[in-house]
């Protein structure tokens, strides 16, 4: 079993192809691939007008028989991916307050970003990812309407960005029940909707000649603004 996981690791590692595998709550987990919307292969989305641009291959289809795990507003999630050596962004979005989150496909308006991290300090966020095990953290906002979520987790590889349709999109999303106090939470997108092949932050012609990292912002708007 040890043997197995270890080899399907070291495959994912050479591919640097990628999927979400597991996240924790405060630290604790629900378990590998427990609340998560599983892809069925580590290839990347690369069509930004699919449906598969909000939660991967076939993530859109419901009910989904995935297990809606609790959370709090301002709880720290950890999501825990398959490390990769492509330089790109992390971010993560929101979908909700819906009444049933294995019910809810995701599809159109409703999304906002709450977590970003792009080049910093001379790295990429990948390169963060990576050493820190494949893990990332980040937390909820602190006012957040009670009720179901989507959480999607987005790690998107630019090292293809030099053509149109060439940079990679490695989506997860999960379902959590979070318990707030309430609030409002904008800018909120549309997916798909929000994403355009051609956008300076999806195709960049010159992302091996020239190109300033220090002045990249990841797809999808600023990070949302959540009040009551």
């Amino acid at each position: 079993m040890l043997k197995s996981a270890l080899l399907v690791s070291l495959i994912a590692a050479v591919s640097a192809h990628q999927n979400l595998h597991q996240f924790w709550v405060n630290g604790v987990s629900p378990g590998y691939e427990i609340g998560i919307r599983r892809p069925p292969s580590n290839n990347p989305v690369t069509d930004v007008k699919s449906n598969d641009i909000v939660c991967n291959v076939g993530g859109n289809k419901v009910p989904s028989a995935v297990k809606t795990i609790a959370a709090k507003e301002g709880d720290s999630i950890t999501v825990g991916w398959d490390p990769s050596g492509h330089p790109g962004p992390i971010t993560h979005f929101l979908y909700g307050p819906v009444d049933d989150a294995a019910k809810a496909s995701g599809v159109g308006a409703g999304w906002f970003k709450v977590n970003e991290r792009d080049y910093v300090d001379g790295h990429w966020a990948n390169e963060v990812v990576q050493n820190n095990g494949g893990n990332y953290t980040f937390k909820l906002p602190s006012t957040l309407k009670s009720g179901d979520y989507l959480l999607r987790s987005e790690m998107l590889a630019l090292h293809g960005a030099q053509t149109v349709g060439g940079a990679q999109f490695y989506i997860g999303c999960m379902q959590l029940k979070i318990t707030g106090t309430g609030g409002k939470c904008s800018p909120t997108i549309s997916l798909p909707g929000a994403y355009n092949a051609q956008d300076k932050n999806i195709y960049i012609p010159n992302v091996y000649n020239g190109f300033d990292p220090t002045t990249y912002s990841a797809p999808g708007g600023s990070v949302a603004t959540c009040k009551r």
